[in-house]
């Protein structure tokens, strides 16, 4: 197929004119068996049947060495074919030589032996049956029987009818791609485009058949350069050993580097986490979307048959009405344009409980400290993992709880590094919980699903490090008798506290009491326990601050460690105590506090709905060292929140109300704050995360969505990067 186009034609003309001539003594030699452009394969053949996503006539490794630089290709049907003829690379053109030669070298004489039931197909071992077809052919035969007929890429029909230049390809649409090839689909019995018409991937074009130069229902898909005409392998040519016979092909044309189907592959890392009735399924998009985009995902439950549909973008779903105490798994599948892709593998199993996400505050207790006999003992070392168990400790119940409140403490870390805490049996996701530098003590507040055996999984990036676990409360997985405590009620932040002002420094071993009650939005009745941001500034030494239910002994905990002259906050979740208060405890030295209140848990006292917490596998929400630059001085950003990575839209049927999120600042170029809060309102006078330049600092925040979903974000001098993983959401 060299030389100029209508050369081309007029040699293929007269090659398929002469193997029609071979069609009558194949129908006499099968007794009038159905046949298609070659007759019905010897046992040799079998081998050609192959799945969509494995690489054909199992050759995995010669494919897999194919360029897919120009790969532009899918497959133009929808399930597995057994392919019937091969594109032969001594002649593709209709004439014959005696060889019939395949892509990855194998080649197949006449002089080994000839196919009784078909004079063109030749064996690749002398005597042999292991026949090769056929002689001559241009492109590949699939054993489509009257089956709908893909494009196998976008493009513009040239041909809907009869080719008059090669009237043996019977009904026939041949498409221009805008890359410079043409797809020939021949044979068809119907047709369902028209000439000029402009097509799809995986758009339906006819109906395979048996018109033209044929004996039995098949597909003829073929490949040309469509400036000359030229026919060519979509595989390219995989033989390391030897130079392809064939010198027009372009390589691999396949989108991937093999066959696939113009359909989804399946999505990944699904997590289900169980809700009341319900479960929250979150995953990963595939890969692969077939060439098209993803249209929705469609969650479905087993047993059961619930599903929920979403959108492209989203990446976890709520389904609702499961039956509470029946265990479910769930499945994902991926839909584009042509239909729907490959189902997932199913998710962990979850029990939906009664009353899911009531959250329970404890009085502060110490349950891990590695450099004591307290939980597990010894250093985290780099790159290590600690799996520690959370129920039955520290006033947590040992069942009945899908997460736990804990202040999390890093001291003694021999180099610069970040610990993430996750559920113990998920991936290790990219997210962090505290950021610190060498010789460094940080505390942050972390909020946690239980994961496999009660347990959470600490993972140590770089050096060693010691690690001291403070529970503070619990989240319930289960029924409970007062349905309605425990329920989050998310506010704008409201300072309550400053001691800068007219109360003046707290002292060394000094305990004050706060009246939180009544105060920022909190009810003056009601509330068991409060979210609130703890900041200590201008301390005179080294010291630490506990803040506990007044009332109550001081716990053997600490909320935030700081030295001289540091200014550092930590979100605390604190129960209260006696007339509504909290205490505030300073070890050594003075210091100023400021206390910025964010939100409030009912007592059981009041109704309502909502208010359940929902823990997600830490997952990263915003990364503006990658996306968007740093944030300006005076500079605000608004994050889509509601829909996103692990989170139901606000179109949900339980919506969220609130966010928990790991907020990090780091390469911050002058000291300032950062205040997260809900869009769409006036920025409060609060803060979220204190620092100097350089400093990385991260702060857990559980903060108001705004009516569109979004919080802010606002930087008060120099600029800065800010990191936000989700670690859950309440309804």
């Amino acid at each position: 197929m060299r030389g100029r186009a209508v050369a081309r034609r007029l040699v293929e003309i007269a090659g398929l004119l002469l193997l029609a001539a071979y069609f009558p003594h194949a129908v006499t030699a099968a007794a009038g068996t159905s046949r298609a452009e070659n007759p019905t394969p010897g046992p040799r053949l079998t081998n050609l049947a192959r799945m969509p996503n494995q690489m054909p006539f199992n050759t995995p490794a010669l494919m897999q060495s194919q360029s897919t630089a120009n790969g532009f290709l899918t497959l133009p049907y929808l399930s597995s074919h057994v392919v019937t003829s091969i594109f032969d690379h001594c002649n593709p053109d209709y004439t014959q030589d005696g060889k019939d030669c395949r892509f990855d070298g194998a080649v197949a004489l006449k002089t080994n032996g000839v196919d009784p039931n078909f004079s063109l197909g030749y064996a690749m071992t002398p005597g042999g049956t292991d026949y090769l077809y056929y002689d001559g052919h241009n492109g590949y035969d699939y054993g489509l029987s009257y089956e709908p007929v893909l494009a196998a890429a976008d493009g513009i029909v040239r041909i809907a009818g009869s080719d008059t230049a090669n009237p043996c390809f019977g009904q026939t649409v041949t498409i221009d791609h805008p890359n410079g090839y043409t797809t020939r689909y021949a044979h068809l019995s119907t047709i369902g485009v028209v000439s000029g018409q402009t097509v799809t991937r995986g758009q339906t074009v006819g109906t395979s058949g048996n018109t033209g130069c044929s004996t039995g229902p098949h597909l003829h898909f073929g490949v040309y350069l469509t400036s000359s005409w030229t026919a060519i392998d979509p595989y390219g040519w995989a033989d390391p050993a030897g130079a392809d016979p064939w010198p027009s092909d372009a390589g691999d044309l396949w989108l991937t580097g093999g066959p696939r189907y113009p359909l989804p592959d399946a999505p990944t890392n699904l997590l289900a986490i169980a809700g009341d009735a319900s479960a929250t399924v979150s995953w990963n998009p595939p890969a692969y979307t077939g060439g098209l985009s993803v249209q929705a995902y469609m969650v479905t439950a087993s047993p059961g048959g619930q599903t929920a549909t979403v959108g492209p973008s989203a990446t976890s779903a709520t389904l609702t009405g499961l039956s509470n105490g029946t265990t479910y798994t769930f499945s994902v599948v991926a839909t584009n344009a042509v239909g729907n892709g490959t189902l997932s593998s199913p998710s962990n199993s979850i029990i939906p409980p009664a009353w899911p996400g009531r959250f329970h505050p404890l009085p502060p207790s110490r349950i891990l400290d590695t450099r004591t006999a307290i939980g597990l003992g010894g250093h985290v070392g780099s790159g290590q993992t600690l799996d520690v168990p959370v129920l039955g400790v520290g006033g947590v119940p040992s069942s009945g709880v899908a997460a736990v409140a804990m202040n999390v403490t890093v001291t003694n870390p021999s180099d610069n590094g970040y610990l993430t805490v996750y559920p113990t049996g998920v991936a290790r996701p990219l997210a962090s919980n505290l950021d610190f530098v060498a010789g460094q003590t940080v505390a942050n507040l972390v909020t946690v699903a239980v994961g496999t055996a009660g347990k959470v999984t600490i993972y140590n990036s770089t050096g060693g490090t010691d690690v001291i676990f403070d529970v503070a409360g619990w989240v319930s997985a289960q029924g409970m008798t007062t349905v309605t405590a425990g329920q989050y009620r998310a506010l704008v932040p409201a300072r309550i506290l400053d001691t800068r002002g007219t109360i003046g420094r707290l002292g060394p071993d000094q305990a004050m009491d706060l009246q939180v009650a009544g105060q920022g939005g909190v009810p003056a009745a009601g509330a068991s326990a409060v979210v609130l941001n703890v900041t200590v500034t201008a301390p005179s030494a080294a010291s630490y601050l506990t803040v506990y239910p007044s009332g109550v002994s001081r716990p053997l905990s600490s909320n935030l460690g700081c030295v001289a002259g540091q200014t550092l906050a930590n979100r605390v979740v604190v129960g209260l105590g006696t007339n509504g208060k909290v205490s505030l405890y300073n070890f050594a030295g003075s210091t100023d506090v400021v206390v910025d209140v964010g939100g409030w848990f009912t007592d059981g006292s009041s109704g309502g709905a909502g208010g359940e917490y929902t823990g997600v596998a830490p997952v990263r929400l915003l990364d503006t060292r990658t996306a968007g630059g740093p944030l300006g001085p005076g500079a605000s950003l608004l994050v889509p929140v509601a829909g996103q990575v692990r989170l139901p839209a606000l179109t949900s049927v339980t919506p969220p109300t609130a966010v928990v999120l790991n907020v990090t600042v780091t390469n911050p170029t002058s000291a300032g704050f950062v205040t997260v809060y809900p869009s769409g309102g006036s920025r409060p006078l609060a803060s979220d995360l204190d620092f100097t330049p350089g400093q990385t600092v991260p702060n857990l925040v559980v903060v108001k969505l705004g009516p569109d979903g979004k919080v802010a974000l606002y930087n008060l001098a120099g600029s800065t990067d800010v990191v936000i993983d989700v670690l859950g959401w309440y309804d």
